[in-house]
């Protein structure tokens, strides 16, 4: 038997099984996700309200951005956006500016999986 028969018959083999295990087990280990819709209630103060910017942060890294500016003399609508999260929890940082002033908040989230999880913020922005 030649170097070549003996690495075709005995060795690829089981390297190409090794390989396939190795694919299965990190299919397997994949992070589950967490999907999401996060709706910020701005409440009464809506109307108020100029620019939100919201930013989602999981396992110590941001996982979502969001950003929405009223046009002048408008409103500024609804304010909703889809994640996906790699954790069951998340901290959710806003800044949301008003005519006078800016606010500053954090909240933390904890979404199920396909849920609409909504974060009232009347009470902060009066």
């Amino acid at each position: 038997m030649t170097r070549y028969e003996f690495f075709r018959k005995r060795i690829a083999p089981l390297l190409f099984l090794g390989m396939v295990g190795l694919i299965a087990y990190d299919a397997c280990r994949q992070e589950e996700r967490h999907h999401t819709t996060i709706v910020l209630d701005l409440g009464d103060a809506a109307a108020d309200v100029r620019e939100v910017n919201a930013e989602v942060f999981s396992g110590g890294e941001s996982v979502a951005v969001f950003h929405r500016a009223a046009l002048p003399g408008s409103s500024i609508g609804p304010c909703r956006f889809e994640t996906a999260l790699p954790e069951d929890t998340a901290e959710l940082r806003l800044d949301v500016r008003l005519p006078t002033r800016s606010i500053v908040l954090t909240k933390t989230i904890r979404p199920i999986e396909g849920s609409v999880t909504t974060i009232p913020l009347g009470d902060q922005l009066r």
